[in-house]
């Protein structure tokens, strides 16, 4: 009998013929490390620690001043660093709002139902220009701020004066026949996302206003959903008019959607609604696409270019992240249900209190994993290496194991074991007696408190000729 190595670690990957593909990583995010004693790891995605109490639905995070602001409901507030909530003002409306600061020190904040708002660590004031649009989007860039407009309109307001436009300021995206529905300024670009289209513009320095669109740049796919659009140092991304997921950078984009997200995003009653947010925990960038319609949400690890899953609850239900912003030395998230402000902790093991529950579903396994394909596998032992760390607080934690010899379609009855002893940097878990397969998948749930760390996993096992 032999000792192999076990397809533990993965990322989710349901392919529309599941005997090809059925894999899920929920409340995971696929580590490299190439340096490292394992390549890759299955590390937990961090808890959301208590920061500031809330008032209503999100709307929306901002930063002015190196202060947090946010809209929840139909108000302002000035969130300090130490989560004290003050009330601004009124801001109308239900839909999402985008809040950017500009150069002459103003929050300016559009909702898609009436002209933009701005704030001067003052005064809040709603704009009346007759040439303001009633924008879903804004954007700054070199002393203007940018507002996508009427039809295929593009608004840049008057320098350093965010809520006046002048008409002849006011410019036509004419590369296709199409709504003008975001503006986004990336790497001294703005983008102009339309239904059809995605055209840059660059700062020409002559005419009114003096941008001009980069010739035979035009890309031939639009956006669908306009809180999509999220951007860090190396790429902006969005969720295409095609229902695909793209990275952009300088003039071009391409898709990263794998047939996972791909057969999950055409499932949804609508994907029109979906927000994403980019982050960087642990040197590394993530971007987080959420659909409230489809109940679901996905996690881009940029590092290891794997998708993976994130969710609420023990019913797999839309993560809680409604935006975010590091400020105050610390990542914070707004909650999309009430407002509360929480920070990503890699040391927190709960959802503001609540269970979160991680479940990785392998890869389905077969003797070609182990080297010979087409025999028949003999398991009598199945072993995993997790780092349960410090956060363990009694000995009663235990990980659940399932196995399915039918794709899933049915499963076997539940194997606990226990995960060590409080304070135990390294486990090892072992489950024996696990019988014959030519084809096997394996489900570990783990519902405690600790950091699920998975490093790696071992089988005992024969392999004959069936």
């Amino acid at each position: 009998m032999a000792t192999l190595p076990f397809p533990l670690v993965g990322a989710t990957h349901v392919n529309r013929s599941v005997p090809v593909s059925n894999q899920l990583a929920l409340n995971f995010y696929v580590e490299t490390d190439p340096g490292g004693k394992e390549p890759v790891s299955q590390k937990p995605f961090p808890g959301l620690k208590p920061f500031s109490t809330g008032d209503g639905f999100d709307r929306g995070l901002g930063e002015l001043n190196n202060t947090l602001y946010k809209v929840s409901n139909t108000k302002l507030f000035k969130v300090s660093d130490i989560g004290v909530q003050t009330l601004i003002g009124t801001i109308e409306g239900e839909l999402r709002c985008v809040l950017d600061e500009d150069e002459a020190g103003n929050l300016v904040i559009t909702n898609n139902q009436t002209t933009p708002y701005a704030y001067d660590g003052t005064t809040l004031t709603k704009g009346t220009d007759a040439d303001l649009p009633s924008a879903a989007t804004v954007t700054y860039i070199n002393r203007r701020v940018v507002y996508d407009g009427i039809g295929g309109d593009v608004a840049f307001s008057d320098l350093d004066d965010p809520l006046s436009v002048n008409s002849a300021n006011v410019i036509i995206a004419e590369a296709k026949p199409d709504n003008t529905l975001a503006v986004f300024a990336y790497k001294q670009q703005v983008y102009v996302f339309g239904e059809k289209s995605i055209q840059p513009l660059y700062n020409s320095g002559t005419g009114n206003p003096p941008y001009d669109f980069v010739l035979n740049a035009t890309q031939e796919n639009g956006l669908i959903a306009i809180h999509s659009i999220s951007k860090n140092e190396n790429f902006a991304y969005y969720l295409g008019s095609n229902k695909k997921v793209y990275q952009l950078t300088g003039l071009a984009s391409r898709p990263i959607s794998d047939p996972s997200i791909g057969q999950a995003i055409s499932k949804y009653s609508r994907v029109d609604d979906a927000f994403g947010v980019c982050f960087t925990l642990d040197d590394q960038n993530f971007y987080l696409l959420s659909f409230p319609s489809g109940n679901e949400t996905w996690l881009f690890n940029e590092r290891s270019v794997t998708w993976t899953n994130l969710a609420f609850g023990t019913n797999g239900d839309q993560h809680l992240i409604s935006d975010y912003r590091f400020i105050y030395g610390k990542h914070l998230v707004s909650d999309r249900r009430n407002g509360n402000i929480y920070e990503l902790d890699f040391e927190t093991y709960t959802d503001n209190g609540d269970i979160i529950q991680h479940v990785r579903k392998t890869v389905s396994v077969d003797a070609g994993v182990f080297g010979k394909p087409g025999f028949m596998v003999f398991m009598e032992r199945l072993e995993i290496e997790i780092q349960p760390g410090t956060s363990l607080v009694t000995a009663e934690s235990f990980m659940i194991m399932e196995f399915s010899d039918d794709n899933g379609e049915s499963w076997s009855s539940e194997m606990w074991a226990p995960v060590g002893l409080q304070g135990e940097f390294l486990h090892k878990i072992q489950w024996f007696g696990l019988g014959s397969f030519y084809d096997r998948m394996f489900r570990f749930t783990m519902s405690d408190s600790i950091n699920w760390t998975l490093i790696s996993a071992h089988a005992d096992v024969e392999l004959e000729i069936g």
